[in-house]
């Protein structure tokens, strides 16, 4: 899917957005939005006489594009609406996808054999969230790490901010869509086990959407990251678990049950 917008708009000299309203109609979008009218002259926003002002639909369509633009080529055609469950990569596919067609707005702790179907949940769900004008991001643990080791590592002066900080978690006006996917890869390190806890403990606390992928089960999962050191095991996976009342599928070859929730047994 070649979305034809490769950036954010630059500003004016008065620091204005200039929006094109060409590099905001993708090939697939063309057909629904030849009869769209932009109000804000260019500038991305419309001003509310007594109210302020609000995002205009362009806008919120060039922010739209270039969340969708990150998704791999792999899964950048999943949509939860009509996706068709592949049973010859997992025979319990249709019991997952009805799962999660139900309940999209669900956090899920996803966890299966390789190749189950597993990243292409997070990132179909991602989509969702993305063509919602939700704040939503969603990448592997092994690059989340990396992100905050560069942060750490920033030369003085660069103050340069994760991706994915805790601190952009710290909200109430929006709910976060936060995917992670193979949750199982890396060493668990003391300073990987405390940056990701003060991330889940951001989404746990302000009630965010969280779909984690792994290989792992959840116990061992809990096991892997009380490798970090004491107590991050537990603290750690009872913040996903325990996220929204979350929901644990399986994928397993010898899975008796695909699903699991809060107070079942977690």
């Amino acid at each position: 899917m070649a979305l034809g917008v490769g950036g954010f708009p630059d500003p004016n000299q008065g620091g204005e957005m200039i929006i094109n309203r060409e590099t905001i109609r993708p090939a697939s979008l063309i057909t629904s939005t030849d009869n769209f009218v932009c109000h804000c002259e260019g500038t991305g926003w419309i001003l509310i006489e007594g109210k302020g002002v609000k995002e205009c639909d362009c806008r919120i369509r060039v922010k739209t594009i270039l969340k969708l633009e990150h998704i791999p080529p792999e899964y950048e055609h999943l949509r939860i609406e009509n996706i068709a469950p592949d049973l010859k990569r997992h025979p319990r596919q249709s019991l997952v996808w009805q799962t999660v067609k139900k309940y999209p707005d669900q956090c899920y702790l996803v966890c299966g054999q390789p190749g189950a179907g597993k990243s292409a949940l997070m990132w179909a769900l991602y989509a969702r969230a993305a063509e919602q004008n939700r704040p939503a991001i969603a990448m592997s643990l092994s690059e989340l790490i990396e992100d905050f080791r560069r942060a750490e590592t920033a030369s003085y002066g660069d103050e340069y901010l994760p991706e994915l900080h805790p601190s952009k978690l710290r909200t109430r006006s929006d709910r976060w869509f936060v995917g992670i996917d193979d949750f199982h890869i890396g060493r668990p390190t003391r300073f990987a086990g405390e940056m990701i806890y003060r991330l889940l403990d951001a989404a746990y606390s302000y009630r965010h959407q969280l779909v984690v992928t792994s290989q792992l089960d959840r116990r061992k999962l809990e096991q892997h990251w009380a490798e970090a050191g004491d107590g991050y095991g537990q603290a750690i996976m009872r913040r996903v678990l325990e996220i929204n009342g979350a929901t644990y599928l399986t994928l397993f070859k010898t899975d008796s049950n695909y699903e699991k929730r809060r107070g079942d047994g977690l």
